[in-house]
């Protein structure tokens, strides 16, 4: 009992802390945001999305959703064009890193300075979990 207390206690954090930081950015940028996460967490390596992801989703009111949705997924299918390419590891292979890698990059590094932990757009909706 206590311990689905504390869980309810802690999602409902997360959910004001979420709907807190994005009170600033509109509706758009909101979605943005959220397709940015769900993008990262397939695309960058040892990226994973937190429980601010699905608050933030949650926090949107019905008349915002549509857009918020639409936001969202254009993000999502923006990432999966561009990444469909193929990323050659120079490790692997003698040859200098690829347009596909070096774009990978670029945008994960972005994404993590700008949604990561400390980042500067809408901080926490994205954590580090490498893969083991």
């Amino acid at each position: 009992m206590r311990r689905s207390i504390a869980t309810a206690l802690c999602c409902m954090i997360t959910a004001v802390d979420a709907h807190a930081g994005a009170t600033s950015l509109s509706i758009d940028e909101q979605g943005a945001r959220h397709g940015q996460a769900l993008s990262a967490a397939k695309i960058c390596p040892g990226a994973r999305t937190t429980a601010k992801v699905a608050a933030l989703a949650a926090s949107v009111r019905e008349p915002d959703r549509k857009t918020f949705n639409a936001s969202s997924q254009k993000i999502v299918v923006a990432w999966d064009k561009a990444f469909i390419c193929q990323d050659v590891d120079p490790a692997q292979f003698p040859r200098e890193i690829n347009a596909c890698r070096k774009s990978k990059i670029l945008s994960c590094s972005q994404t993590w300075s700008e949604i990561g932990p400390g980042g500067s757009a809408l901080p926490g909706l994205l954590e580090f979990a490498p893969q083991d």
